[in-house]
């Protein structure tokens, strides 16, 4: 058994994997690309902490027969999956194991709109000494639109700050902190009402370009948009176009359709918008869940590959 994974990852859990399996052989990725050995007999493939670049997704698809793979992702959308799935590797993900750190960064992007930080800022950098009119969010709606584990921990942070709380899911089953709940059948309707949306769910055919030119003329001019879900889930031309017209006030995102996303591409530059590189998950803590999930999953695999947790295929 061989498993192919970042240096850092083997550092941290190779001795707890050695006691499970005490010959397991590693192919690891090294901080400028190069491999310790070829990774193309691995059998195992652990896509999570340092491994988690385009050079090891390269070489690893090129892996002829993949046995399981495990990812430090929730959502399972892209080349790295479609190969997984096409050679048919059991697949075991890691929802929920970022969702602290992502909820966290969610909110502060509704701080960051409602108490003017970014223009805050910018006076600071003019040695500007100038009072802005700041708002509260005990009056404000906040529609969460994905209620797992992301969106469950955005609908209470909400509720801590006195927040009417929207929230729309797949299902019907009730969610807490929510005050108001439906399907995305209701989404439409649930969209002028809201001061903040934040988008939380993994993208899917039927939700590809979920905020186009409609839907964010059902929003308020007022209100901020935010993307911790997937960048596909927002038409960027029409989102731009609203910001330029003042149709829609703030849009915060840790996510976009093309990452890295391009350095002359002229949303980094419109004012009302706050960009972050697909880092809302980083912590040293969700490292250790997601590790400590694949340790888990080894045991559960040298024993025969009986209910793996979080098995997506």
């Amino acid at each position: 058994m061989k498993v192919a994974a970042g240096r850092e990852f083997f550092e941290r859990y190779g001795a707890a994997a050695q006691a499970i399996v005490p010959d397991l052989q590693w192919a690891l990725i090294e901080a400028d690309g190069a491999w310790s050995q070829s990774p193309r007999d691995c059998d195992l493939i652990v896509y999570a902490a340092d491994a988690y670049t385009n050079a090891f997704v390269e070489a690893v698809i090129q892996i002829p027969v993949p046995r399981w793979a495990h990812t430090e992702d929730a959502g399972i959308d892209g080349l790295f999956y479609d190969v997984m799935r096409e050679k048919q590797a059991v697949l075991t993900h890691s929802p929920g194991a970022n969702a602290p750190e992502v909820a966290e960064v969610a909110f502060g992007f509704v701080l960051w709109s409602a108490k003017h930080l970014g223009e805050l800022r910018e006076h600071q950098r003019e040695h500007r000494w100038k009072m802005l009119r700041l708002e509260s969010l005990s009056d404000k709606t906040l529609l969460i639109v994905g209620l797992g584990a992301i969106g469950g921990r955005v609908a209470s942070y909400g509720k801590a700050f006195g927040m009417r709380v929207l929230g729309i899911r797949r299902t019907t089953g009730a969610v807490a902190n929510v005050d108001r709940q439906g399907t995305m059948a209701d989404f439409r309707d649930f969209l002028p009402e809201a001061d903040f949306v934040v988008l939380a769910i993994p993208v899917a055919p039927e939700v590809v370009g979920l905020i186009d030119q409609r839907a964010l003329a059902l929003m308020k001019q007022t209100a901020t948009l935010i993307n911790v879900g997937r960048g596909a889930l927002v038409d960027i031309p029409a989102l731009k176009q609203s910001l330029r017209d003042g149709r829609l006030r703030h849009f915060c995102t840790d996510v976009l359709p093309t990452e890295p996303w391009p350095a002359d591409d002229d949303l980094w530059d419109l004012p009302n918008v706050l960009i972050t590189p697909h880092n809302a998950s980083s912590s040293p803590l969700y490292l250790q869940r997601v590790g400590d999930l694949w340790i888990e999953n080894l045991r559960r695999h040298v024993r025969g590959g009986d209910a793996m947790l979080h098995r997506a295929f």
